[in-house]
């Protein structure tokens, strides 16, 4: 017997089972919500306090983690020997030796034992490596090796290397740059020139340059590292491995003196300076539109009032340096010397007299990298003939310890 009664409404299933979804949903993206974090910027992993982190985590790792110290850690210059003189230089050169130590020798030390005083040791005689430098350094004239003895071997580099590349026969004759340059300057570390019919030479080279950067740096080593320590064989051997070819061959070698390297830090020199260029523009030039209210007019036209007031104000502006330059000139017998030479008895090989600042090298090397001598004769010779007479003439103005190179 069939019921009349209708059926009593039911709620669908679909919204009971809709409803414990968009809960969970909704419990779930609130807990999300609250556990999401901000996600940190690319350039905090280059900021001091990472820096800091990345040379407490390698260097100092018996401090222990950061997380649930209720007091600040002690700085890096209370937990590290002082590198330089300077706490900004000796973060970036902790940093690099971290770098170093991580990926280059905790790879395979903490496989033999996790005693962590050797790498401890090895930062010890790094610091003492690096202080001994800087004392070394600041005895050196640097206005004679930046302008005098550098710009000079770069001068003899570029003349050899377009001897080399200019052509002294005729085709079908053909001339090997790369072995003109060599016997114009031999060097015995990049000896011999790898050839293309003869594969070892390639192999050959690469160890002469190994040879000399071992050399090199145990030379080094010892005139910077005491006693006690150069009698560590081991000890020794290993700074040097670590200095040759991980920091010198690694990274000198096959990274910074490669183009691709040198013309990348060429263009973020160059963005960093116009970057800085346009926001000294923008923040000079904002003030004044803000004042005046009215936008940056076009060029201007010419004008016979403006023209003479540049004139007036080019006037004083040389008035000016003329001053300066005569004041200059009347103070400059009061200045101390520019600095003092050691002569050959007490440093071998140095030089007993003073190189005069007009007499550098690097004055050679900008005509020859111009073409002065070629391009404009009779200029070369006109400013040879006034140094000569500047360095040498009556009153010797350019001399040794003279008006100008005081």
């Amino acid at each position: 017997m069939i019921s009349s009664e209708p059926p009593a409404p039911t709620r669908p299933a679909a919204d009971s089972t809709s409803s414990r979804p968009r809960y969970k949903h909704s419990h779930s993206s609130s807990t999300s919500s609250r556990r999401r974090v901000p996600r940190s910027d690319s350039s905090d992993f280059l900021s001091d306090r990472a820096t800091s982190q990345l040379i407490r985590r390698v260097l100092c790792p018996q401090q222990g983690p950061d997380r649930g110290r209720t007091t600040p850690p002690p700085p890096i210059d209370e937990l590290l020997p002082p590198l330089t003189s300077r706490n900004d230089v000796d973060l970036q050169l902790y940093a690099i030796i971290a770098i170093v130590l991580r990926d280059f020798v905790q790879t395979w030390y903490n496989k033999i034992t996790p005693d962590e005083a050797f790498v401890a040791e090895i930062v010890q005689v790094i610091a003492h490596c690096t202080r001994a430098l800087e004392q070394r350094l600041r005895k050196v004239d640097v206005e004679s090796l930046l302008f005098d003895e550098l710009p000079d071997l770069f001068d003899k580099h570029v003349q050899a290397y377009r001897a080399s590349r200019r052509p002294l026969v005729r085709p079908p004759i053909e001339a090997d740059g790369r072995e003109i340059y060599h016997s114009l300057c031999p060097l015995p570390y990049l000896s011999p020139i790898p050839r293309i019919d003869k594969p070892e030479t390639a192999s050959e080279q690469a160890a002469n340059e190994v040879a000399y950067r071992q050399l090199l740096v145990q030379g080094v080593l010892a005139v910077l590292l005491p006693t006690e320590d150069l009698e560590n064989e081991c000890l020794t051997s290993l700074i040097g491995q670590i200095l040759s070819e991980l920091i010198i061959g690694g990274v000198v070698v096959k990274k910074a003196s490669e183009p691709w390297m040198i013309w990348t830090g060429l263009t973020i020199l160059a963005d960093v300076i116009a970057r800085r260029g346009q926001q000294g523009s923008s923040s000079s030039s904002g003030p004044a539109l803000k004042g005046t209210g009215r936008a940056p007019s076009g060029p201007r036209g010419f004008s016979i009032p403006g023209l003479l007031w540049s004139f007036v104000h080019y006037i004083f502006a040389l008035m000016g340096l003329l001053r300066v330059f005569l004041t200059t000139l009347t103070m400059s017998r009061s200045l101390p010397p520019r600095g003092h030479q050691l002569s050959p008895q007490k440093e071998g090989g140095g030089r007993s007299e003073q190189t005069p600042i007009l007499a550098f090298a690097i004055w050679p090397m900008i005509s020859d990298l111009i073409g002065m001598d070629r391009r404009m004769p009779w200029l070369s010779g006109s400013l040879s003939m006034l140094q000569w007479l500047a360095i040498g003439g009556p009153g010797h103005v350019a001399g040794p310890d003279g008006i100008i190179d005081r």
